[in-house]
């Protein structure tokens, strides 16, 4: 699934901010006091916790940064490309599990919810980015686990009148 998104932030601060979550990563992950030259295509570590490894697989500060992590039964390819535009930063992110090629052979209503949970998540990744980033940007400290979800009136209000027809029926 791919989503793009432009904010009014640089590739700078993108990819800084990119990159001191993937060290505060690397590092916690394996323990070692690392530095932040290892972000780079290439680099891979193992997160033994999860029992999975984890690949750079295209790194280019300012373009791209693709990684994958690999387990015993899935993978999952991350990708985040940028652009500088006049309204902002571009930014392209696509996410690939194992199992989603599967899913043209699931039913309509399997792939909707799957598709919605996607969307929902990768959406959220990219704002709650966007939002450090601002913070940081601004002198704001950053608290971690608190975050709040973005409202969804439209889709509330869908899913209101659903429920209604549902339990009352199609008004005449």
């Amino acid at each position: 699934m791919k989503l793009i998104r432009t904010f009014e932030i640089t590739s700078d601060e993108f990819y800084d901010y990119l990159e001191s979550q993937l060290f505060e990563k690397i590092s916690k992950t394996t323990k070692k006091n690392v530095r932040k030259n290892v972000i780079q295509s290439g680099y891979s570590y193992e997160n033994k916790d999860a029992r999975s490894k984890i690949v750079i697989d295209k790194y280019v500060r300012g373009q791209i940064y693709q990684s994958t992590v690999k387990s015993a039964t899935s993978f999952v390819r991350v990708c985040y490309e940028t652009q500088e535009t006049k309204e902002g930063l571009k930014i392209s992110f696509e996410q690939f599990m194992s199992g989603d090629e599967k899913l043209p052979q699931k039913n309509v209503l399997y792939r909707t919810w799957h598709n919605w949970i996607t969307f929902g998540r990768m959406s959220h990744v990219l704002y709650d980015m966007r939002d450090d980033i601002i913070k940081i940007r601004n002198g704001e400290k950053i608290i971690k686990g608190n975050m709040q979800p973005e409202t969804h009136k439209h889709l509330k209000k869908l899913l209101l009148h659903y429920v209604i027809q549902v339990r009352v029926g199609p008004s005449s």
